[in-house]
């Protein structure tokens, strides 16, 4: 069954003098999604499922960006922009 969701976490940790981070998840949206970026070294599993997993990305393997949200205005332009765009194909 693994964790409950009220048990299910993420944590990332930033060495400074490595320059990487290390991942921890419990997660199993989150433990799917690293799995594709990095080795994993399972710490728990049911069911040949890992439930529990740690490992390492390197810096630039982690984002911190701020999402962009734009007004109705500005997506309005965006739009008539891909459009005009499209019809000069």
């Amino acid at each position: 069954m693994g964790y409950s969701r009220d048990e299910q976490e993420t944590s990332l940790f930033f060495d400074n003098s490595t320059r990487e981070w290390t991942v921890y998840s419990t997660v199993p949206k989150h433990i799917r999604k690293l799995s594709n970026l990095t080795e994993l070294f399972v710490i728990e599993s049911e069911d040949d499922r890992p439930i529990a997993v740690k490992g390492i990305l390197t810096e630039k393997q982690v984002s911190m960006k701020k999402e962009r949200v734009y007004t109705d205005e500005q997506k309005e332009r965006a739009a008539e922009r891909l459009s005009r765009a499209r019809n000069a194909i």
